[in-house]
C-alpha cells in the first residue's frame, strides 16, 4: 500500500532535516520518486467498479503470508489461434497475469494490514527457444516482455501489501542453449531466465517494502513461522511425476526422504512446491504436503504433440500462519474471459512493440 512507501519517506526526511544526512537525501529523493509513481498505479486501479471495501485491524507485524506461486508463464510463446485452440501473445499473457494478481489483491482484504506477500516465482518465465527457435518471439522481445509484465506487476502488488518478498528459481524454457543445449544440470542459473531476475532485483533495490532474492542454486528453502518449504522449478533436484497422468505418491515419499536426510537444514521441510508440469495439484505425503503449480499458458503445439488439447490455466494461492503452513487455499483461474477484458490494462499496461 501506498501509504507505507509515504511512511518510510517521512521517516527519512526528518533524519535528512536532523543530521543534514547527504545519503539520506539522496534517498529520499529516489523513494519520493517510487512512491509518486506507486500511488499513481494505486489510483488507476481504484478506479476499477469491483473493488470490495474492507475494514482492517490496526497491527505493526506479520501474522498471516500470502503465498503466490508464478510459474509456466511462457512470455513471448507466441501461438497461433490458427494452429492451437487459443491464441496466446502480449495481449493475452499481459491480461492474464494482471488477473491474478488483481485476485490475489482482493484474497481477505480484511486481513491486508497484518499480511504479507511471499512472491514465488518459479521459472519458465519465457518460452525460450528451446523447442523450435521460429515458433516464438525472439528472445529480446520475450526479455522486454517479461520484464514489462513482472514490474508493472510487482509494483501493484506493491502497492496493496505492506511488505512484497519475490523469492526466484530458473526453469528449464529459460535456458541459454549455447550454454546448455540440452537439460542444464550444472550451473543452471546461466540463463535467460536469471538475467530476467536480476533485473527485477536492481528494478526494485528503491523500493522500501519490496525484497527480490535471486537464488543461484535452482532451489530454495523458505521459512514462515518457522515452517520450511522447498519451492523449484520440477524440472531436476526434485521429480513431481506427471500429475496429470498419474500421481506416485511413493516416489515423492522416497525423495521427500533423501532429501531430508541429505543435510541438517533440510531435516524439517516439511512442504515440496514446484511448477513445471503445467497441472495444479496439492497432496499430504506423510507429514509434508506436495504443492505442483499450473500453467498461464494454453496449450501449445508442443502439448498437442504430447496428446495434451486443452487444459485448465491457473496459479496456486495459499496463506500461512503460525501452525498451518498450507492453510486457506485458492487456484487463481484464467482463460479466454480475462484475454479480453480490458479493464486489466489498468494493472499492466500492454506491452509497446520495440
Amino acid at each position: 500500500m501506498a501509504s507505507a512507501v509515504h511512511a518510510f519517506i517521512d521517516e527519512l526526511r526528518a533524519k535528512a532535516d536532523f543530521k543534514k544526512d547527504k545519503s539520506a537525501a539522496l534517498s529520499l529523493a529516489k523513494n519520493e520518486c517510487m512512491a509518486n509513481r506507486l500511488e499513481t498505479i494505486s489510483k488507476r486501479f481504484a478506479q476499477r467498479s469491483w473493488i470490495p471495501t474492507y475494514k482492517g485491524k490496526k497491527t505493526t507485524r506479520t501474522e498471516r503470508w500470502l503465498n503466490l506461486m508464478l510459474s509456466d508463464m511462457h512470455f513471448g510463446a507466441e501461438l497461433d489461434g490458427r494452429l492451437v485452440r487459443y491464441p496466446y501473445g502480449p495481449v493475452e499473457e499481459s491480461r492474464r497475469l494482471a488477473a491474478v494478481v488483481a485476485q490475489v489483491a482482493d484474497y481477505k482484504r480484511q486481513y491486508r494490514k497484518e499480511t504479507s506477500l511471499a512472491l514465488h516465482v518459479l521459472g519458465d518465465v519465457i518460452e525460450g527457444n528451446i523447442h523450435d527457435p521460429q515458433s516464438s518471439a525472439n528472445l529480446t522481445v520475450q526479455f522486454d516482455r517479461a520484464l514489462h509484465h513482472l514490474i508493472h506487476a510487482i509494483e501493484f502488488l506493491a502497492t496493496e501489501f505492506r511488505q512484497v518478498v519475490v523469492y526466484t528459481a530458473v526453469g528449464n524454457h529459460g535456458r541459454d542453449i549455447a550454454r546448455h543445449p540440452e537439460r542444464a544440470l550444472q550451473d543452471k542459473y546461466d540463463s535467460h531466465e536469471y538475467r530476467i531476475y536480476r533485473s527485477l532485483y536492481h528494478a526494485f533495490r528503491s523500493v522500501p517494502n519490496v525484497r527480490v532474492e535471486t537464488h543461484i542454486r535452482p532451489f530454495y528453502i523458505c521459512s514462515q513461522f518457522g515452517q520450511k518449504a522447498l519451492y523449484t522449478h520440477g524440472d531436476a533436484i526434485f521429480n513431481f511425476g506427471v500429475p496429470g497422468k498419474l500421481l506416485r505418491v511413493g516416489m515423492l515419499e522416497a525423495q521427500i526422504g533423501r532429501f531430508r536426510t541429505a543435510h541438517q537444514d533440510n531435516a524439517d521441510v516439511t512442504q515440496f512446491c514446484g511448477g513445471h508440469v503445467h497441472t495444479a495439484c496439492d497432496v499430504d505425503v506423510g507429514d509434508s504436503t506436495v504443492i505442483t503449480n499450473g500453467a498461464m499458458l494454453p496449450g501449445g503445439q508442443f502439448s498437442q504433440s504430447l496428446g495434451y488439447f486443452a487444459s485448465h490455466c491457473s496459479q496456486q494461492l495459499w496463506e500461512s500462519v503460525d501452525g498451518h503452513q498450507f492453510g486457506d487455499h485458492r487456484r487463481l483461474y484464467v482463460g479466454i474471459t480475462e484475454d479480453a477484458s480490458k479493464e486489466f490494462d489498468k494493472i499492466i499496461p500492454l506491452w509497446k512493440p520495440l
